[in-house]
């Protein structure tokens, strides 16, 4: 049997704990710009030192992928030790990383040992794939057979995104300047979906709070058209992730029992905050829910197994 590494990003949200508790054989993270210079989230800047800056209006923020240079490196040291290596990332529809890491997994050294996913996946819709991705790596799947897996499952997952703040979407050309402008007067909060890999926008409440109510009513909607079954055998989870710097914020202790309060007979899998790189294009005050399909039926025992 092959000896499989388990290679991931930052877009899963993972804690350390969680880290340890699926093995993740290399981290390589996604970096974000804070008024031109680098920063690693985690490494040299910390949740509360990011939303402090965001605080200043001056702030400028950006993301740039991580040099290919850097992954063919790790890629190299690991394969020291492996035989195979699955690197499970950003969507592709969010990142260029994706498609650049692809094509060196094909380069003449990396081929046949490299397996990309394009899982189309960010937040915890990734997290419940690196899962995944340990579970088929602890049955003895080959690399090959854990891609081919992610990504044709990567579909069966959904999440809808409300933004507080226009500002950072302008920046990024979701919104135009003038569409900005009216938005922000008209206190508009926009719902950006997640479906396929791509960031699409959904509705245009008035405010947070029926924001809040039409994620919720979407992700039912969904559920119940498109996983009918699984959802009855305990296979659909429900996931959330937010952008604000408070993890004891009044507003997400709410958000959180409006959700478990409209799901009641579905599994929970986690509330995250969002990785700081998706924050630059968020902005703080974000509010996130979906789902996520179990199909192997393994992430309660996983949730529960002890490290």
């Amino acid at each position: 049997m092959k000896k499989v590494a388990l290679v991931v990003d930052n877009s899963g949200s993972l804690t350390k704990e969680e880290m340890e508790k699926i093995k993740v054989t290399r981290l390589i993270p996604i970096s974000f710009i804070v008024n031109g210079e680098e920063f690693y989230e985690g490494e040299n800047m910390s949740y509360d030192e990011f939303y402090t800056f965001l605080k200043d209006k001056k702030t400028d923020v950006s993301t740039c992928q991580p040099s290919i240079e850097i992954v063919k490196d790790a890629w190299r040291d690991i394969l020291k030790e492996y035989d195979e290596l699955v690197y499970v990332l950003l969507s592709s529809g969010l990142s260029e990383s994706c498609n650049t890491a692809i094509n060196a997994s094909h380069l003449d050294e990396f081929e046949g040992k490299v397996y990309v996913v394009n899982n189309q996946r960010v937040a915890y819709m990734n997290k419940m794939a690196m899962y995944e991705a340990r579970y088929l790596i602890d049955q003895g799947k080959s690399g090959k057979e854990i891609k081919e897996y992610l990504e044709k499952t990567r579909s069966e997952c959904g999440v809808y995104i409300a933004v507080d703040t226009l500002k950072y979407l302008k920046k990024g050309g979701r919104v135009t300047p003038a569409a900005a402008a009216i938005g922000t007067l008209l206190n508009i909060k926009p719902i950006l979906q997640i479906h396929g890999g791509k960031l699409d926008a959904y509705a245009k409440p008035m405010s947070m709070k029926q924001a809040r109510i039409k994620m919720i009513n979407a992700t039912r909607k969904e559920i119940e058209e498109r996983f009918p079954e699984e959802a009855k055998q305990g296979k659909v989870y429900i996931g959330m992730a937010h952008s604000f710097a408070d993890l004891g914020a009044h507003e997400l202790a709410d958000f959180k029992q409006e959700v478990l309060s409209a799901f009641p007979e579905l599994p929970f899998f986690t509330f995250d905050p969002l990785p700081l790189f998706i924050v630059c294009h968020t902005g703080p005050g974000a509010l996130a829910v979906g789902y996520c399909v179990d199909r192997m039926g393994i992430i309660k025992d996983m949730l529960e197994k002890k490290d």
